[in-house]
């Protein structure tokens, strides 16, 4: 083998040589790669997170009436709101002095306790017709809307079934001057519903300004003037949480009223809202409602 055919076989081979080296290297990296390291796993599997919900139903039912209105149908209600629907409520076209009713009301809360506030909306008066015994009363031909004063919307906190308005216990100090239980038998207000020194019975218009004072409404409040929470209790028995709310509603005409609310009219929308009770220190204050 001559000198340059010895030189050129002598190069390729080392260049072989590396590269099987660079090979072998590769392979060893190769190996250190897939080599197994201790290890573990654990799993917190299906998680799902499913808001809760917050549904309000009330429902509204005269127990009781005067014979008139009872005989001849005037007055006829019982009704369930549990949805957005408004739902029709009490449409008297023919009210006359003696002329009384009493409405109760029960809200439930569903899910979750919740806290409730009542109010009026619509609040409307119109002088209706004018005849001439109502002019005569009135002193004038000016045709004021006077019915929103006379009619007593009186809010009470309980009733016994009993078809009279004897049924009827404990004012509801929020809309009158005494929350003591009323003597009974039921006395006839005066003209400016006062039955003694120490109770009075809201009229129509008081009514409706108290329900719109405060925040929009009324919120339900328990004998300590908390708010109350209405409701099941998702997280177990609390005797804080009450199962419903019940209340009644005495509308009455007064016999000494007379003339002076001849042909005049009264309409309103009574509306109930309702705010999630947890994590909510100062409810209806942040405009949510339902």
């Amino acid at each position: 083998m001559s000198d340059k055919n010895s030189q050129l076989y002598n190069l390729s081979r080392r260049k072989m040589l590396a590269g099987l080296g660079a090979v072998g290297l590769a392979s060893a990296g190769a190996g250190i790669g897939t080599s197994a390291f201790f290890s573990d796993r654990e799993e917190f599997e299906n998680n799902v997170l499913t808001a809760g919900t917050l549904d309000m139903s009330v429902s509204a039912e005269v127990v009781a009436a005067n014979d008139y209105w009872v005989d001849n149908g005037e007055l006829s209600i019982s009704a369930v709101a549990d949805a957005e629907d408004a739902v029709m409520g009490l449409v008297v076209d023919d009210i006359k002095p003696g002329d009384w009713a009493i409405v109760c009301f029960e809200i439930e809360v569903g899910d979750n306790p919740g806290y409730v506030q009542v109010c009026t909306e619509e609040f409307v008066e119109t002088g209706g017709a004018n005849p001439e015994p109502e002019q005569e009363a009135e002193g004038d031909t000016d045709n004021d809307a006077d019915l929103g004063e006379y009619l007593l919307t009186t809010v009470w906190q309980s009733y016994d079934d009993s078809g009279a308005k004897t049924g009827l216990s404990t004012l509801d100090p929020v809309f009158n001057n005494a929350s003591n239980q009323l003597g009974l038998p039921y006395g006839a207000p005066d003209l400016d519903g006062v039955v003694a020194a120490d109770t009075h019975f809201t009229n129509a218009r008081e009514a409706d300004a108290i329900l719109a004072a405060a925040n929009g409404g009324y919120i339900i409040k328990d004998a300590q003037g908390v708010p109350l929470p209405i409701g099941s209790d998702s997280a177990g028995e609390d005797p804080d949480v009450a199962d419903t709310y019940e209340f009644c509603l005495l509308i009455e005409l007064p016999y000494a009223v007379g003339n002076v609310v001849q042909g005049d009219s009264v309409g309103f929308d009574l509306v109930f809202k309702t705010e999630q009770v947890r994590n909510n220190e100062t409810p209806f204050q942040n405009g949510g409602s339902q």
